[in-house]
């Protein structure tokens, strides 16, 4: 299967554009990143991750996101891959270099798509015999209690690399923070506090304010066309799985999904 045949449209940025604009359009697109161009060029890719970034540093709080530009946070340079790539080789690229999608560009190096880890996600929807458990990460999981700090939380998640992590209490489940989430409360942070209160008060933000409660769930013995699917429909990019009385026992995630598929959509041996 080549990109081209699962490659989507690509939503596009000037890197001269507010910040404040380019979390407005993320969200009415409903995309996870956008790529910024400049004569038809790729120039960088801003994703939310991206923006908590830079609304995260302490040195820039005290600025609202409304003075802050593209350019100030965009990732460059950028990985791209051509359409008549292997679907396969793009996901392998995608776990290697840690990347979670990348524009696709033509011979004459202009945009023509972007393919990401929910285009590949779809592609386990077909498999119903291969069950949660057999995919799902299940060691050194990530987990955080909603009266922690937001900042630390968002900081554990780029040391681990996770984009989400579950809010638990006692190993239950209550809630799922992405770094959609950290962005969005972020930003509603730096417009709603008077400037002079930001830099103290930038740290007291809490999980619980920016957390998704009761988010879906899955269970180890859910099909992984099934839990791809709940994935998906909530715009999410990972889920929590659990056992009885909704216990944390891992989290499948579209990175999973992107191993599977990277590994010629076969469950991968499990180490000797």
């Amino acid at each position: 299967m080549k990109v081209s045949q699962i490659m989507v449209e690509p939503v596009t940025i000037d890197k001269d554009q507010r910040l404040s604009y380019a979390l407005e359009l993320l969200e009415k697109k409903g995309v996870e990143r956008l790529i910024v161009v400049e004569n038809g060029n790729v120039q960088g890719i801003l994703t939310y991750a991206d923006i908590a970034d830079r609304l995260g540093v302490s040195k820039v709080v005290a600025l609202s996101i409304k003075r802050l530009h593209v350019s100030s946070a965009m990732t460059e340079p950028v990985i791209t891959v051509g359409p008549d790539e292997e679907v396969t080789d793009v996901a392998q690229l995608m776990i290697e270099r840690e990347m979670s999608g990348c524009p696709v560009v033509d011979g004459e190096g202009k945009l023509v798509g972007v393919i990401t880890k929910v285009q590949i996600s779809q592609l386990v929807q077909k498999f119903k015999d291969v069950k949660v458990e057999q995919i799902m990460t299940k060691e050194d999981i990530l987990q955080v209690n909603p009266v922690a700090r937001l900042v630390k939380a968002r900081g554990d998640m780029l040391a681990a690399g996770y984009a989400g992590m579950p809010v638990t209490d006692g190993g239950r489940v209550l809630g799922l923070i992405t770094e959609r989430m950290v962005a969005q409360a972020m930003a509603k942070f730096t417009v709603e506090v008077p400037d002079k209160h930001r830099a103290n008060q930038v740290r007291q933000i809490r999980v619980v304010d920016a957390m998704l409660q009761q988010p879906p769930l899955a269970h180890p013995d859910d099909s992984i066309a099934d839990a791809s699917s709940k994935m998906l429909d909530a715009k999410l990019s990972s889920l929590p799985v659990v056992g009885k009385g909704n216990r944390l026992m891992g989290m499948i995630s579209a990175t999973d999904f992107t191993r599977f598929v990277a590994n010629k959509f076969k469950v991968p041996e499990a180490p000797e």
